[in-house]
Parts: structure tokens; sequence; C-alpha cells
């Protein structure tokens, strides 16, 4: 499986689980990818902050344009918590509600 997890409001809202999520999916042989649209100007502070959490991926996709990069490489299934990014895909998005008190 080809699966992408979003940063902002994904996983750094919830970095336990998605440490262990990807760790697990990328121990089985599945591809993980990191999609965020932050600036790419700022992409080492990324890497920095997905090693610290124990994020395990195949590649940091920073992109204004996360449907197309999802089209691009074949993903199959998205956790975002933002589905205006995903309108035409044939995908499987898996929203991520945020802090909900």
């Amino acid at each position: 499986m080809r699966i992408a997890f979003d940063v902002d409001d994904t996983i750094l809202e919830h970095p336990k689980l998605f440490s262990v999520l990807s760790n697990a999916l990328k121990g089985a042989g599945h591809q993980v990818y990191v999609l965020t649209d932050f600036d790419e100007h700022f992409r080492q502070h990324r890497v920095d902050e997905l090693k610290k959490i124990g994020i395990a991926y195949d590649e940091l996709i920073i992109t204004p344009d996360k449907q197309a990069a999802m089209k691009e490489r074949g993903i199959e299934f998205v956790f975002d918590d933002d589905a205006s990014y995903y309108s035409e895909l044939k995908c499987v998005p898996i929203f991520i509600a945020g802090n909900v008190e």
C-alpha cells in the first residue's frame, strides 16, 4: 500500500499514534509519504521535526497541490485534517479531527 500523512493538525496533533503507525507500516513493507503544504524553505525544519517524533517515511512531499502529488505517486490512503485538498482523488481519505473538547 501507499499511504500519506499530513503534518500540521494531523501528525503534530497525534504524534504518538503516527509514530507507531508509520513504523508499523514501513516495517510491513508499505510505502509511507509525509505530505504537507508547508513552505519548502523550511524543509530541514520538517525533517528534524519528523525525526524527533519518530515518524518513518519514504518521502517528504512539500507542495501546495497535494492532490497532484498523490496522483503522481499512486497513493491509496491519506490521513489529513482538511478534505478540501482531495476533491477529485480516487483514494480513501481518512480525516483527523483536531482537538475536540
